[in-house]
């Protein structure tokens, strides 16, 4: 787990990092999504990243857990 973890969690880094230069900035783009529903290619890329770094950490941490056991 803890592997698999790492790789999720530098994939969501590389898709973040994409994703926020294909946007202006990302307060911007939430301005955009609230306000009128839309927003450009990058922000798909930013949802996707963040949650890959998330699910990454917490298999990191959950194999860190069971290595110390």
């Amino acid at each position: 787990m803890l592997i698999i973890g790492v790789i999720l969690a530098i994939a969501g880094t590389g898709s973040l990092i994409y994703g926020i230069t294909q946007n202006n900035n990302v307060s911007s783009q939430l301005y955009s999504i609230l306000s009128n529903g839309s927003s450009n290619p990058g922000t798909i890329f930013i949802v996707i990243g963040i949650i890959a770094i998330v699910i990454g950490l917490i298999l990191i941490i959950m194999g860190m857990k069971n290595k110390a056991a």
